[in-house]
């Protein structure tokens, strides 16, 4: 039988000695668009709901010396209307107009959304590309994480047990074009099979920095550095393209799922590869 209790912290410091005292049972609740989904079907069955919605410490959008940071607890709702992100950095409010519905976006945050640590998570791959991390908090103090190291496998993380997400940043690109594409069983809300997020800088057609980060292609969101490797330098054409996008089947290895099977999904994601590169180096809309 289910055992749930629930506790709403006051400030920071009180959901940080609640964290340090129950550890993994004490279940963040932000948006809950994940947790209670979780509850509802069985696979978490006891534990401490603490809600942090209200939590001000865990809100703002700031820019600053290159960066961006954004509270854990602000939603995705918030990030698409947020003037600064719309202006610095478009590419990262255009990765997330599909993401889910406009009910689930009112209530998703970006910290929830990367503390649950899903292979598919939406906001992954493009915080990925612009080099994103995380600041962690505990009682001890913060440490900061890069998004490439926290992840050990299909929902679980590096946080600590006494740990919280208290805001994400990423580096502000002085140059080059990003996009991100996402490929659903159906268009708009659904989960994704896979999607990428490529960011890319090029001169005269040819590379000069490329980022390439995948969503539903290994256990973990991942960051494809030795296929950027192969595009790096390159002098780029659709033959080109093609020929090293079909390099990444020596870093992926997606599954066999209700979603698609892992050879569907090694195909699709070469073709997303190429067809993200070609929209960054302004061969296609």
């Amino acid at each position: 039988m289910s055992s749930f209790k629930f506790y709403k912290p006051d400030n920071m410091e009180d959901l940080l000695k609640v964290k340090e005292e129950l550890g993994g049972r004490a279940l963040i609740l932000a948006g809950g668009t994940n947790l209670l989904i979780y509850i509802k079907e069985g696979s978490i069955r006891e534990g401490t709901l603490v809600d942090i919605k209200s939590l001000k410490e865990l809100k703002g959008i700031s820019g600053d010396n290159g960066y961006i940071e954004i509270g854990a607890g602000v939603t995705i709702a918030e990030i698409l209307e947020s003037p600064l992100l719309n202006d610095r950095v478009p590419f990262f409010t255009d990765t997330l107009k599909n993401f889910a519905n406009p009910l689930v976006r009112n209530m998703a945050s970006l910290g929830g959304n990367i503390a649950d640590a899903s292979p598919i998570g939406d906001t992954i791959p493009s915080l990925l590309v612009l080099n994103g991390r995380i600041k962690a908090a505990c009682l001890k103090g913060e440490r900061s994480v890069p998004l490439d190291r926290l992840f050990k496998g299909p929902g679980e993380s590096n946080l600590k047990p006494d740990e919280v997400i208290r805001t994400v940043q990423f580096s502000i690109p002085e140059r080059g074009k990003g996009t991100f594409i996402k490929l659903g069983l159906r268009n708009g809300t659904s989960c994704s099979v896979t999607s990428v997020a490529v960011w890319l800088a090029a001169e005269d057609g040819r590379v000069e920095d490329i980022r390439i980060a995948f969503g539903g292609v290994a256990p973990i969101p991942l960051r494809l550095k030795k296929t950027e490797s192969l595009f790096k330098g390159e002098k780029l054409d659709e033959e080109k393209i093609r020929a090293l996008s079909g390099e990444i089947d020596k870093e992926i290895s997606p599954i066999t799922d209700v979603r698609g099977s892992a050879e569907y999904r090694k195909q699709v994601s070469v073709r997303l590869l190429s067809r993200a590169v070609r929209i960054c180096m302004g061969m296609e809309e």
